[in-house]
């Protein structure tokens, strides 16, 4: 457990409660501390303890405790929380619009457990925005592997909406080749015509297995 110098008389008193007090108490306890004094006080927690205090915690004031957390600080309680509360922060991550910090506790995870959450959240448009604030593009790539096509090109026509078809094509360009010109196949000419020059710069043998509807696109300056 890290040292705790600069914590304020109440949350000094909490910790020192934490083998004596029920975990309903605690909870209780730590919502009177607020958001901002509750992420301070998270690294100092044992973290069998912390996972236990934070299955008992709403999920709306544990999504506002992450946007004043950095995940490493509480790393091995984190990863220990189960697949389905992760998703349920996340969710509330993107209705506060804490996309960064959706992407930040993200980044923390195995490519599995964060194709669960794009799984669950299910909505293009939010796991975009998660996506923009994504470091290691290669997690996204891995991710998305299994997805299908018309998922992909959801993906796909919501970053060119965003105006960030770059994004989309960092991570297009790290599929296998046939499932990018599977992808270019369905898209839209007015998505296609951006990304495919980005496409073929990243590796210019896609041009080979373009469909014909997406030749003439490949053929553009």
């Amino acid at each position: 457990m890290a040292k705790a110098p600069n914590l304020s008389l109440s949350q000094r008193l909490l910790l020192a409660s934490q083998r004596m007090a029920p975990v309903a108490v605690k909870a209780a306890l730590v919502q009177q501390l607020g958001a901002e004094q509750a992420a301070q006080l998270s690294p100092h927690m044992p973290p069998a303890q912390l996972r236990e205090l934070i299955m008992t915690l709403p999920i709306e004031f544990l999504a506002e405790v992450t946007t004043h957390l950095d995940p490493r600080g509480i790393l091995d309680t984190y990863l220990s929380l189960p697949d389905s509360l992760h998703l349920e922060v996340a969710r509330r991550l993107c209705v506060i619009g804490a996309f960064a910090t959706a992407a930040r506790y993200a980044e923390c995870l195995s490519p599995r457990q964060v194709k669960v959450l794009i799984y669950g959240i299910h909505d293009a448009d939010q796991v975009l925005q998660i996506a923009r604030h994504i470091v290691d593009i290669e997690l996204i790539v891995q991710s998305l592997r299994s997805f299908s096509t018309s998922y992909l090109c959801k993906l796909t026509e919501a970053a060119a909406a965003d105006a960030n078809v770059a994004l989309s094509a960092r991570v297009l360009s790290g599929l296998p080749l046939p499932r990018q010109a599977d992808i270019c196949a369905h898209l839209a000419p007015a998505v296609l015509e951006p990304l495919l020059p980005l496409l073929l710069q990243a590796n210019a043998a896609l041009r080979e297995l373009l469909p014909e509807p997406a030749q003439p696109v490949a053929e553009l300056p």
